[in-house]
């Protein structure tokens, strides 16, 4: 097996009608701006969003914003609609149903129809015996990691519950570690099953003690060497800066005693008595949460039995007294051991910052890159008043989904997918075939072209998790690699033999007019037929005259190579035999798939 990083190959095709998309630009929107009260970051001047679709339907923006996008027949428009007397309580049904979950009949058949897939059921100890310890040339380190890279695609594109994946893929980011890191990728399926989708909906504290304790992570931020006399602060300050309160909660190079304080409902442990704490950290708390988690170990030693699974070590611990947003005093008495771990993680899960951190991160990503105040803070609110529950997140999701501010149509098509939501998203609305696994010529072939877009699976180094930020994706290698990805998809015979491409395109145009009269294939009527079908919608009036259509439509009756040949005429319509057959010169089978290309890389299909 090989790492998709160190063995590209070059790509040789790429999606050559692309060009014509030039001629609709991407238009300009407000700089978003986030809820940062004393250090804010340095915003871009401008942010873009794509070209919104005319009349989108309350249904496809749920369907893009909460899943990938359509899948036609199955969740569609008819779909939504089934589900309620109106919008709002449609929306509720939708959310319900998706977070309960439940069996994932077509996920798992391929799964294991695939046969491939060996590392998802194994524990933490078995991964790391497995991966870790035994490798051999039959064997690698990397095979956990490879197979959830792949599984993600798999999941996401044939999921009954892909708002579950969405929330997933949220957490990932938030929580991030690069998968190829070195003790990371044996252990990936333990890090994906039991931390990240054990905990997404559950309650946030015992979520950040997770993390903290897996040696994914322990590894990855270096707390495994964070030792009393040599006290390693990466991980506490990723905790605070990234995980729990985030770097708008800031408040510079002041003293403790200097910040401004709260009041927070708490008592005992490390809780001040009176319940005034900081409004803010400074950089003294991040030092004194790193004392805090000294000690926090992974058991990697022959001499423990090397299990690869959780270790405090008390005779590394710092066990003299500390100071964590209490104002300098010292809210850590000593000799509290692995408590004072528990009891850090504690104050900061259940900190006001850290709620109007998430909801601030949550907003963002599922409504627009600047939401309103009011959405944040009522999120907030629901995050840190439930901040005991056991079901404290999935409370809060339900609050952001069914909050006004979801709903309020001047926030819709606001943002731009990013490149794994459009491939996924085409493969969905195409009705894609394709089992993508480990061991397999097409997915990895697949795997090498989406590398090049910026945006694999579990693949971004630093621990801030891939941007959410609309103007992070808009640029020409992100767009143009997601293109020769879905170019790929639609052009890819894994047979070798006749056209049988992994996305079916011709095939849904003979059932849709086999049984009409041939006077019936007119280019319009071809063309409108996928639009609706990709799009789920049709504009009052038909797909005649939108400009994405005719720029479309101008590729699909270009004039042959051969100049003997005319242009076609928009008024004449295609004989059955050379669209079906794609018979030269006109090859209106390439043709049609060469328009379903632009209609997946057109600014519509980029909205979500």
């Amino acid at each position: 097996m090989k790492d998709h990083r160190s063995s590209r190959r070059r790509l040789v095709t790429g999606l050559s009608t692309a060009g014509l998309l030039t001629a609709l630009p991407f238009t300009p929107l407000t700089a978003a701006k986030t809820y940062t009260p004393l250090k804010p970051p340095k915003k871009p001047s401008a942010t873009l969003k794509a070209a919104p679709l005319p009349a989108q339907t309350f249904a496809g923006m749920v369907l893009n914003r909460l899943g990938y996008g359509i899948t036609p027949g199955f969740m569609d428009e008819n779909f939504f609609q089934g589900l309620g007397s109106n919008d709002a309580n449609r929306l509720s049904q939708f959310v319900n149903q998706q977070l309960a979950g439940g069996n994932d009949v077509e996920v798992n058949q391929r799964i294991n129809q695939a046969g491939t897939y060996e590392t998802l059921n194994k524990t933490l100890n078995q991964l790391w015996v497995d991966y870790h310890i035994d490798i051999n040339d039959q064997t690698s380190s990397s095979r956990p990691i490879y197979e959830h890279m792949r599984l993600k695609f798999l999941r996401s594109t044939y999921s009954l519950f892909p708002l579950r994946e969405r929330i997933a893929e949220f957490w990932h980011d938030h929580f991030n570690i690069y998968g190829y890191d070195y003790y990371a990728r044996s252990v990936w399926s333990s890090w994906d099953r039991d931390v990240i989708r054990t905990h997404m909906l559950g309650n946030f504290k015992d979520f950040l003690i997770a993390t903290a304790r897996h040696p994914a992570m322990l590894y990855y931020l270096d707390n495994h060497n964070n030792f009393d006399g040599d006290s390693n602060e990466n991980y506490g300050r990723e905790m605070i800066e990234l995980h729990t309160l985030g770097v708008e909660n800031y408040y510079g190079l002041a003293q403790p005693g200097d910040v401004p304080k709260i009041f927070v409902d708490e008592s005992g442990g490390a809780w001040p008595g009176d319940g005034m704490i900081q409004k803010f950290y400074v950089d003294n708390d991040v030092y004194e949460t790193a004392r805090c988690l000294t000690g926090w170990r992974v058991n990697d030693s022959s001499s423990l039995g090397d299990t690869g699974e959780f270790y405090y070590d008390n005779g590394r611990h710092d066990n003299f007294a500390k100071a964590v947003l209490s104002g300098g005093y010292q809210n850590f008495p000593a000799n509290k051991g692995e408590d004072d771990g528990l009891k850090v993680m504690e104050m900061l899960a259940y900190h006001p910052g850290t709620g109007k951190h998430i909801a601030g991160k949550l907003a963002r990503a599922f409504i627009s890159d600047n939401p309103p105040q009011q959405v944040i803070d009522d999120v907030a609110a629901v995050f840190h008043d439930n901040r005991a529950a056991a079901n404290q997140l999935e409370l809060v999701f339900k609050a952001l989904f069914n909050h006004a501010a979801f709903s309020d149509p001047q926030y819709w098509q606001s943002k731009v997918k990013r490149p794994f939501d459009v491939v996924v998203s085409a493969m969905r609305a195409c009705d894609a075939d394709f089992t993508i696994q480990p061991d397999d010529g097409d997915s990895n072939s697949f795997g090498y072209r989406m590398d090049d877009t910026g945006h694999f699976p579990y693949d971004w180094r630093p621990p801030d998790g891939y941007p959410t930020d609309s103007a992070f994706w808009m640029n020409s290698t992100a767009l143009v690699q997601t293109w020769k990805t879905v170019d790929w998809l639609i052009d890819h015979d894994s047979s070798g033999n006749t056209p049988d491409p992994l996305l079916p395109i011709l095939p849904y145009v003979i059932q849709h007019f086999q049984n009409l009269p041939q006077t019936q294939l007119l280019p319009d009527n071809i063309l409108s037929f996928w639009m609706s079908r990709i799009f789920d919608q049709t504009p009052t009036g038909g797909w005649t005259g939108d400009p994405v259509f005719e720029s479309i439509m101008t590729f699909f009756l270009s004039r042959p190579s051969d100049l003997a040949y005319p242009q076609w005429p928009r008024s004449n319509f295609i004989e059955k035999d050379q669209l079906f057959e794609n018979k030269w010169p006109y090859y209106w089978g390439t043709r049609l798939r060469g328009a379903v290309k632009l209609m997946i890389a057109s600014p519509y299909f980029m909205q979500r």
